[in-house]
């Protein structure tokens, strides 16, 4: 086997058992040769789009999407929204909710899918439209799953204002609220960001393990919300499995 070849493959294989991202550094370690070795491959690889930098550090690699693409074809004619809607959608009409997907963009959280059920309540926030990360249950979904590095990097760099007198304004305290979303396994919005809305969220996973985006019920009354959380967080988990997540 050419002895390149076979390095690129070593180091997609190295790569793709690192959900939080692998430095060059730790390439060039992994297979025994020098950096700048490893940097030629490692480049001709990012052209190609077989590997990617990780989102909010860039000195970090993942697999990237033509890797994904030719190593998934069963998923080809999926996407987020479709097996959002396949799956959120009957749940908001078992609860009598409205449903939302939201991804994180910049800072803030777009709304990409909203699904009102008949007897809903809430029917607010139009498709397109921009929120707060910090009082969302959507984006306190993807903060409190999203690595370490990425959570602390989207929180610099915004500004805790208050909404309501429920928004959570302190970061000590937000970052508390985000450790007990992670520890039941959804996120809480209870009037923080309008003062009529409660909100029930959980983050959507792509094949990387990386948080892509989130899923949430929202009304004036959520009503048995640790049993709605749960469902709802099953859900996100049944949604990141058919877009690729294996959860280890």
């Amino acid at each position: 086997m050419n002895r390149t070849v076979e390095r690129a493959m070593q180091i997609l294989q190295i790569v793709s058992k690192n959900q939080k991202g692998t430095t060059l550094q730790e390439i060039a370690e992994a297979l025994k040769i020098p950096k700048s070795s490893a940097y030629v491959i490692v480049q001709t690889l990012l052209s190609q789009n077989y590997l990617a930098p990780m989102r909010y550090n860039d000195k970090k690699y993942r697999i990237g999407l033509k890797l994904f693409t030719l190593g998934m074809h069963y998923v080809d004619d999926l996407n987020l929204v479709e097996q959002c809607a396949l799956y959120l959608n009957p749940l908001a009409d078992t609860y009598q909710k409205t449903a939302f997907v939201g991804v994180l963009e910049g800072n803030s959280i777009v709304y990409i899918h909203k699904y009102v059920s008949k007897d809903a309540v809430l029917a607010s926030c139009a498709l397109g439209s921009r929120k707060e990360v910090h009082a969302t249950a959507l984006g306190k979904a993807i903060l409190a799953f999203s690595d370490e590095e990425t959570r602390d990097k989207i929180l610099d760099s915004i500004e805790l204002n208050p909404l309501t007198e429920n928004t959570i304004t302190d970061r000590a305290l937000l970052l508390d609220d985000l450790e007990k979303t992670r520890a039941r396994g959804y996120s809480l919005d209870i009037k923080e960001h309008v003062n009529t809305t409660v909100c029930c969220g959980a983050p959507i996973f792509d094949y990387t393990g990386e948080v892509i985006a989130a899923i949430s019920l929202s009304d004036v009354l959520l009503g048995p919300i640790e049993v709605m959380g749960k469902d709802v967080a099953q859900v996100a988990r049944v949604i990141s499995n058919a877009l690729g997540y294996i959860h280890t």
